[in-house]
């Protein structure tokens, strides 16, 4: 394997976590071993610290000087960065983005990566969903680690689906594709679906039913059985993967055959996610495979936001924040010198209908000026799929105007 322009996918999950690189040879994802020779892809989401120093352990070491070393066992890693909180380990406090690159590093060095600002040319991170926080922990543990913002990404599970189905050949996904997740004894159900009527093609993740299933192997298989036929009714599925620890081919003998049925291709595996965010930081830095598809998410901007000003003399529409980028990308800085104004009046249109809305931000209290002597800095930054904040900074005018250091703030839901 070349340990240089590495592109990385990486699955952070709760309680087990897994890293894949791309193979130009072969164009495709490939695990990484936890041990060489094994077949096991899968480590456990556990740091451990030795208890009065600096030294410290990821996954399965982790686990076993925890166990054998007295170790400290820092076991809520995923928690920590969801919620964004902080820890104190032995005496110290440690933000989790600290945590996480420590974790990210270890990891890393599994693919023989011990200078990620140089060796790594793409990697991407998907969880089950982001979180504001969540984001910012991603991000903090990214710029420790050295490797540039640019080179960074971050996605939820959905899009590391549409990813990975989209990397295969066109013939699993000419129709729908399904996926049944397993947890044990509970399943759900995801489909993937493109509306090939829009340009580009719009594809979405439409979730299902779930169901728990029995632990007796008959009425376990009949009960999947009744699943599969409610959650693919009367649509065309071209191919279903089956992904999670509960599905075994021993009890799942007539589901099995009516996943088969009308000549579906059927898919069992655990590596799915990590290989999609792999596709997908592969995509972002060498390919552009899927530029004729959108992948419309959860997380995906729907509005595009600007503002009617002069520029140069003339009337002007100028775009701020542009609609089908997800939340956690989407955010603007500009400074404008306000004319005969005392708000901010921002023009919103929706992504799909084009519907247009103006949205009127007042500026309470605003320093009395000259026309044309109020410099403002505006920063826009979405926190969820529907909530933008924006912070205005009056910045004054030069000398003869100093800035007064007021703030506004203001969120704009829609």
């Amino acid at each position: 394997m070349e340990q240089k322009n590495l592109i990385i996918g990486f699955e952070f999950n709760p309680k087990e976590s897994q890293i894949c690189y791309f193979d130009r040879m072969a164009k495709d994802a490939v695990s990484a071993e936890v041990k060489v020779g094994s077949s096991q892809y899968t480590f456990p989401t556990v740091l451990s610290k030795s208890l009065g120093k600096n030294e410290w352990h990821f996954g399965l070491e982790a686990e076993y000087f925890a166990e054998h070393q007295n170790g400290i066992l820092i076991d809520q890693l995923y928690d920590l960065c969801a919620d964004g909180d902080a820890l104190v380990i032995d005496g110290q406090e440690y933000e989790p983005g600290v945590l996480l690159a420590l974790y990210l590093k270890s990891a890393l060095r599994m693919l023989g990566v011990t200078e990620p600002e140089k060796q790594v040319s793409g990697i991407m991170l998907t969880v089950p969903s982001l979180t504001r926080a969540f984001v910012d922990t991603i991000r903090f543990a990214y710029e420790k680690i050295g490797i540039p913002r640019s080179r960074c990404f971050l996605q939820d599970f959905d899009e590391s689906f549409y990813n990975y189905v989209l990397y295969q050949k066109q013939e699993l996904w000419s129709r729908n594709v399904g996926m049944f997740s397993f947890g044990g004894n509970e399943v759900t159900f995801k489909a993937l679906v493109q509306d090939q009527r829009t340009k580009p093609v719009t594809v979405t993740v439409k979730q299902g039913k779930g169901r728990r299933l029995s632990v007796d192997p008959k009425r376990r298989d009949d009960e999947f059985y009744r699943l599969i036929e409610e959650s693919f009714g009367n649509d065309v599925y071209s191919s279903v993967f089956l992904i999670g620890e509960g599905f075994d081919k021993n009890w799942a003998v007539r589901s099995v055959a009516l996943l088969c049925r009308n000549r579906r291709h059927v898919f069992y595996g655990n590596n799915l996610y990590v290989k999609g965010a792999c596709f997908a930081a592969h995509e972002k830095v060498e390919e552009r495979r899927l530029k004729g598809y959108l992948f419309v998410g959860n997380a995906l901007v729907r509005h595009n936001i600007g503002m009617d000003m002069m520029i140069n003399g003339s009337p002007a529409y100028y775009a701020m924040i542009g609609a089908g980028v997800n939340w956690y990308e989407a955010a603007k800085d500009c400074e404008l010198i306000l004319d005969h104004a005392e708000e901010l009046a921002f023009v919103v249109s929706n992504m799909e209908d084009g519907r247009r809305e103006r949205y009127t931000m007042p500026l309470n209290e605003l320093p009395k000026r000259p026309n044309k002597t109020t410099r403002l800095h505006l920063h826009l930054e979405y926190d969820s799929p529907k909530r933008c904040q924006i912070t205005v900074e009056d910045l004054g005018f030069g000398e003869m105007f100093p800035g007064s250091g007021k703030v506004w703030h203001e969120t704009m839901e829609g």
